[in-house]
């Protein structure tokens, strides 16, 4: 009896030993396989550590994706950590359409990144999102984007990175949106140097505003962001706004005492620019913005008005387009009073947001 029991012992022994083994040699092949995966995403230009310290120390699946000259993308999931989308670009000298670059979900406007870098952080609420957008503990696709000014040997005047991270992080929390912007900033420091741009590259992102919505309003009067200085007349009485920060892609948002839309106003730089100009080229409507062509104020029966000017990053462009709803658009805006209100407003939202960029003064519509 006493033999039988010893033999048990050692038998148990043995096969613990045997499933410690197994695990311990499954557990070091999973880390390789782990390691491995984030190393070889988007051609190497992942920083493994940063991406572990956002997503968590779970498994990992990677997938590469290559859509013509000058793109790279990849998606990486972490098991019980969140997904990470991938895109980085080399934009062209030509001012082509470089690949649809991100400027912020249509409810919830993008904020600046601010801290020293040329980018947008915002954040799609989804389709079932209350009222409050931001209330609830999750979010969909959380995205940062970065510009980066080449100034070394790289063929590309600039480069482009977004990071779009799905999760179960709050937004509501200060503390850990800028922990969304991690993998951003240090793909960017690695596109920099493996592209030879030698960009200047920002600081560490230390803390991030809320994308904004459009019940984030406040008198036109008061407005210290993308709407100051436009005047508060006209039936002009609200605002909706972000901060500009550097950011290559701004917004404003002009509202009657009523609530209702009436303007929308935006400016765009570098490479952000020289898609409007592209894609308005290929739309070839009437009064597009032409890259050729300074500026252009509508008439009643026009989409939009707008302007440029000179930029270090090359030319930005900034427009204005009525936007009343859709039983008020065909005949909107209803008199010259409106027309020269928007002369009035479009100038003064791009020479202070030119202004802010280094940018030369913008042409007069």
């Amino acid at each position: 009896m006493r033999r039988n029991v010893l033999r048990a012992v050692v038998a148990l022994v043995a096969a613990a030993v045997v499933v410690a083994g197994y695990l311990q040699v499954h557990g070091d092949f999973q880390r390789w396989s782990d390691e491995s995966a984030l190393d070889g995403a988007c051609d190497g230009l992942l920083d493994r550590n940063v991406l572990r310290g956002v997503l968590g120390a779970g498994a990992v699946e990677a997938e590469n994706e290559r859509r013509g000259a000058g793109l790279v993308g990849c998606e990486v999931d972490v098991h019980d950590g969140g997904t990470v989308e991938i895109r980085i670009l080399d934009i062209p000298q030509t001012g082509k359409r470089p690949d649809s670059l991100f400027t912020g979900a249509p409810r919830a406007f993008a904020v600046p990144v601010g801290h020293g870098w040329t980018g947008l952080f915002g954040a799609d609420p989804g389709d079932d999102a209350e009222a409050d957008l931001f209330s609830a503990a999750e979010y969909e696709d959380v995205t940062t984007s970065l510009v980066l000014k080449c100034t070394g040997t790289s063929s590309a005047k600039s480069l482009y990175v977004s990071v779009t991270t799905t999760g179960h992080t709050s937004l509501d929390d200060p503390a850990e949106r800028p922990e969304l912007t991690r993998i951003a900033t240090s793909t960017a420091s690695r596109v920099s140097k493996a592209r030879h741009c030698g960009a200047e590259l920002g600081k560490p992102v230390s803390s991030l505003d809320l994308p904004v919505t459009e019940d984030d309003y406040e008198p036109l009067g008061t407005a210290d962001g993308t709407c100051s200085g436009i005047p508060a007349a006209h039936g002009m009485a609200i605002a909706t706004e972000t901060a500009r920060g550097g950011a290559p892609h701004e917004t404003c948002l002009l509202a009657d005492a009523d609530h209702r839309r009436r303007y929308e106003l935006e400016a765009d730089f570098g490479p952000y620019a020289q898609e409007q100009f592209f894609l308005a080229a290929q739309r070839s409507f009437e009064g597009a913005p032409d890259s050729d062509t300074p500026a252009h104020q509508r008439d009643p029966g026009g989409r939009m008005s707008w302007t440029s000017a000179k930029c270090p990053g090359g030319r930005a462009l900034f427009t204005l387009q009525p936007s009343a709803d859709a039983r008020e658009r065909l005949d909107y805006p209803r008199s010259d009073a409106d027309l020269a209100y928007e002369r009035a407003a479009l100038r003064a939202f791009a020479e202070r947001s030119a202004k802010g960029h280094g940018c030369s003064a913008p042409a007069t519509p």
